[in-house]
């Protein structure tokens, strides 16, 4: 196990690099912040003042080796728009994306995972077809599309939910559903494949032949086994779970890291973008070294492959 983890802490730390190098040029290509952040009619003096204030006019070689180095310093810097420490923004809207995503995973779970064992168990049945037809329907429909369709409905017509903020349970209700009708399509797809895979093994019908009933030989020899490709399909989705919170929180003007991007994006917030992009990229990637490591504990051929 110790070996696994090293090998992905040193996987990381190249991901993070390329990823921070890539970001870090990709924001000074986009264009000039002082252009997008300082107001209209600003003479060219007061213009080079401030981008000598904010260390643009260094050379781009010069800019780079500062960002890493202030970085592993820990000092992420200024926000060039809110004019307050980056790592003060992001502590404030880091729990609303995290709560979020939290909800949208515990959705995910517990309504594919069952949605996908009755599929398989009702796959000769018009039941099981209906689950499918609604994992494709979920599958199929864009998460900012499902989002504006639940506003016109909860919001505008029917009046039952917020339409924006993050302030109470009740704006969860609308982003959370949003963001997991996705993933519990693609949750309940992948659940059900391994479902019918375990179905179908010798000792599944030996623990039918000593008497056991359907259920209880799903739950006792068939769920395990099938949630390990489960488990693996989770952890990718992660990143596109990461992703489509950013379009998620757009839409309900939900107050957290992914709303903050776009922002950052928009008005060429060099700082606030680029640790924001690091601290997503980060997120996943930690979340499929937990995975891996997951997989490894469940499956001993995992270890035995990473050993050879």
């Amino acid at each position: 196990m110790a070996s696994i983890l090293g090998k992905r802490l040193l996987r990381v730390l190249l991901t993070l690099w390329a990823i921070g190098s890539v970001v870090f040029l990709a924001t000074r290509l986009s264009g000039n912040p002082i252009d997008f952040l300082m107001p209209e009619g600003l003479d060219g003096a007061s213009r080079q003042v401030m981008i000598a204030y904010w260390g643009l006019d260094r050379p781009l070689h010069e800019q780079y080796w500062r960002f890493w180095v202030a970085l592993a310093q820990g000092d992420v810097g200024i926000g060039l728009a809110e004019r307050r420490a980056v790592s003060t923004i992001f502590a404030e809207r880091v729990a609303h994306s995290a709560s979020l995503l939290l909800a949208t995973l515990a959705l995910t779970v517990a309504v594919g995972v069952p949605a996908g064992i009755l599929a398989a168990i009702w796959r000769k049945r018009a039941r099981g077809s209906a689950i499918l037809l609604l994992a494709f329907l979920g599958y199929a429909t864009p998460n900012f599309v499902l989002g504006i369709l639940l506003i016109l409905i909860f919001s505008f017509s029917l009046h039952w939910l917020p339409s924006a903020g993050s302030a109470t349970l009740a704006h969860y209700v609308m982003p959370t559903v949003t963001l997991a009708a996705f993933f519990i399509a693609s949750l309940t797809r992948y659940t059900r494949n391994a479902m019918l895979d375990v179905l179908s093994q010798d000792y599944m019908r030996t623990a039918r032949a000593k008497g056991y009933s359907e259920g209880q030989a799903i739950l006792r020899h068939g769920l395990g086994n099938a949630m390990i490709p489960v488990i693996t399909a989770l952890g990718l989705q992660v990143t596109t779970l990461v992703s489509g919170a950013v379009v998620v929180e757009t839409v309900f003007a939900w107050h957290g890291i992914g709303d903050l991007l776009v922002g950052a994006t928009l008005s060429r917030d060099y700082p606030v973008l680029q640790f924001g992009v690091l601290v997503v990229a980060g997120a996943v990637v930690l979340v499929n070294i937990l995975v891996d490591l997951g997989y490894a504990a469940i499956d001993p051929r995992v270890r035995l492959a990473e050993a050879s």
